[in-house]
């Protein structure tokens, strides 16, 4: 049995050819081939997967290597699926792009930072120079971009044509699948001088040149962690199928589920420790799975059971901050209600562009479930729209908050209810000692328990 913990793994072969412990989610692929639509957007928290199912679907579908590949799925659950589906295996040329490390402060680096990525693309098909393929206007842009002096609109329709070339060298249309989609434009939000609208300008065309009525297209997968309102980017695309944490496909593709920690845990020989796992590192609901995080599971795994913080201080929170800075006293109490291990309700409103946390709740309150910050405990339909009531997940993320809030009121002359209710809960140590200051009951400064 495999006991080498794949911490920072996300690459399905190193995965598979390194000894590491191994959770077997290649069921997805199953799913995918029954279920796909022509693009499919998945959009799940950070540290959830998204890479590794990418890199997985990579390797199973690309002509590339293909009998070397077959063997990284032997003995899984789709091999164990049967013929009709490993037929597919090895049968058509993919294209993997990630976009997860694209974030620049500027726009001018946004352009030149995807110039580098479409070079570093562009060289794993180089062989398309040597062929009859490439003529005229296309051979000059393929050289273009291999040599780094590529205009901005040559790179806008980049992918959209390298999937031409393929698909005319092949004979066979191309999978494509691009990793964290959204990462450029995140950055361009979240900039000190924000340049948002000119990523999604940029991105529009990028994106939708390559997947709206592209007969040079099989399938394609996005992944990311919100979905950004289809006016605003995928404009006109009408062959999206979204998969996202309110509803949607492949909910337990994403994150490991209680049957899948409980084997882990017995195989490792820490059966004793799933009440653990489960108050700090479970609590995610997706489409109605009860998911605990992979990252942080294997990282307690991996740092000897000791519980830590590991989710969180892979990346910045820059969510929580801007719910800190826009917070008023409705705010604070709803924190309060959170923090205490409570529910707040909201209206879901899972197709919306990054300007409107601004000036809706509701999108701020939607980006934190998305973004894996909160968790449905209950949903419904009323009206025509989703409700939620959302909940802090678990003691790992409850910890992120209560960093924001000091951080928000460190150093103020007016403390509020919100940091008097903290402070003494961490001068308390989990004991809900409180004198009662500034309105604040014995009962609401208890710690929340999770699970």
């Amino acid at each position: 049995m495999k006991t080498k913990l794949p911490v920072g793994v996300d690459d399905f072969k190193r995965l598979s050819d390194g000894n590491y412990y191994f959770v077997d989610k290649t069921r997805f692929i199953k799913d995918l081939l029954e279920e796909h639509s022509e693009v499919t957007l998945i959009t799940r928290p950070r540290r959830f997967g998204k890479s590794m199912a990418m890199s997985m679907l990579k390797y199973f579908f690309t002509l590339e290597d293909a009998e070397e590949n077959r063997a990284l799925f032997a003995g899984t659950d789709i091999e164990r699926a049967g013929a009709t589906y490993m037929q597919e295996q090895g049968q058509w040329p993919v294209v993997l792009l990630s976009l997860k490390d694209i974030k620049p402060l500027t726009y001018d680096a946004m352009v030149e930072q995807m110039a580098i990525r479409m070079r570093e693309l562009y060289k794993k098909y180089a062989y398309l120079l040597d062929e009859d393929v490439l003529r005229g206007g296309d051979h000059d842009d393929f050289q273009d971009i291999i040599c780094g002096r590529a205009t901005e609109s040559v790179l806008q329709f980049a992918v959209s044509n390298l999937l031409g070339y393929l698909h005319e060298y092949h004979g066979k249309p191309a999978i494509l699948l691009i990793d964290e989609y959204d990462a450029p434009i995140q950055a361009a939000w979240s900039a000190p001088n924000s340049y948002y609208d000119e990523a999604i300008a940029f991105m529009r065309t990028f994106l939708t040149s390559a997947l709206k009525g592209n007969t040079s297209l099989r399938f394609g997968v996005l992944t990311g962690v919100l979905r950004i309102a289809k006016e605003s980017i995928f404009s006109a695309l009408n062959n999206l199928e979204v998969s996202s944490v309110v509803k949607g496909k492949y909910a337990d593709s994403f994150g490991f589920t209680f049957e899948e920690i409980a084997r882990m845990a017995r195989e490792l020989g820490h059966e004793d420790k799933l009440p653990e796992l489960k108050e700090w590192y479970d609590g995610y609901n997706f489409s109605g799975y009860e998911m605990y995080n992979p990252w942080s599971v294997v990282n307690y795994f991996a740092n000897a059971c000791q519980p830590d913080i590991f989710w969180l201080n892979t990346s910045g929170n820059d969510i929580i901050a801007t719910l800190m800075k826009q917070a008023g006293r409705k705010d604070e109490k709803k924190l309060l209600t959170l923090l205490q291990g409570g529910t707040i309700e909201t209206a879901v409103q899972e197709g919306l562009i990054y300007t409107d946390i601004y000036h809706s709740k509701d999108a701020l309150y939607t980006m934190l479930q998305t973004t894996g910050y909160l968790t449905a405990r209950h949903t419904e339909l009323m009206g025509g729209r989703t409700y939620c009531e959302l909940a802090i997940p678990n003691m790992e993320v409850s910890t992120v908050y209560e960093m924001e809030i000091i951080n928000r009121y460190r150093g103020e002359m007016e403390e509020s209810d919100l940091f008097i209710m903290l402070r003494h809960l961490l001068k308390g140590q989990g004991g809900g000692i409180c004198p009662g200051g500034g309105g604040i009951s014995e009962a609401d400064c208890q710690l929340p328990r999770y699970g």
